[in-house]
């Protein structure tokens, strides 16, 4: 979290400050972590941690919200390069495996720690939760309605795909054999199969997804 404006050391030691806490809740556990620990883990003062937060957890109530908010913005972005709901449903897929293997540890944090939060940052993390799956739910309906897909309640579907996808976070490892985007390719291909696509459209999903990562690649190669 870095405010615009202001100046880069302060908004390194934020950055600091966030991912040693990422580091701590999850190694620790967010009660057995204190303020005091995550200071000294950015070598400030103990109370000088109390100038970017009020308490620990406002620490985790930020992590969780940025987690959400990045996590969204990149599926909704993916989803939006398609027309079909098939390949919509592909990108997000493969969005949401790509992003909790890249950020494993906010991903355990994330879902581990919200019943560490009181009750109104505990509501806000879960509706929050809700409008996400929502989309999910509501791109196998309108697969269902166009033909592509098969679901008798795409709610339960959206719950087992997510629980599939998001325990990427917990085993992927980026020294195994399998790359993280052939985990995606592999989870997208998973995913539309189980929702009964046929072969030559999960082809052109896998095949849609690896464009974008060819897009992305170039993107950052100009940038």
């Amino acid at each position: 979290m870095t405010v615009a404006g202001e100046p880069p050391e302060r908004g390194r030691t934020l950055a600091a400050i966030d991912a040693a806490a990422v580091e701590l809740f999850a190694q620790r556990g967010y009660h057995a972590t204190t303020m005091r620990e995550i200071a000294a883990a950015v070598e400030i003062q103990a109370a000088a941690i109390y100038h970017w937060y009020a308490n620990k957890e406002a620490i985790l109530v930020h992590l969780q919200d940025e987690f959400m908010e990045r996590l969204t913005a990149a599926v909704v972005e993916a989803a939006e390069r398609h027309e079909r709901p098939a390949l919509q449903l592909a990108a997000m897929v493969r969005e949401h495996v790509v992003f909790h293997g890249l950020h494993a540890r906010a991903a355990f944090v994330t879902d581990s720690e919200i019943r560490a939060l009181t009750d109104e940052p505990r509501k806000r993390l879960i509706a929050q939760r809700d409008v996400y799956q929502a989309r999910f739910a509501e791109t196998i309906r309108d697969g269902v309605r166009d033909g592509s897909l098969r679901s008798s309640n795409a709610r339960v579907a959206t719950y087992a795909i997510l629980l599939q996808c998001t325990g990427v976070a917990l085993w992927f490892d980026p020294e195994g054999s399998l790359g993280l985007e052939e985990v995606a390719e592999l989870h997208v291909e998973l995913v539309l199969g189980s929702l009964q696509a046929g072969p030559e459209l999960i082809g052109a999903a896998i095949a849609a997804c690896r464009a974008a990562v060819a897009e992305e690649a170039a993107t950052d190669e100009e940038s």
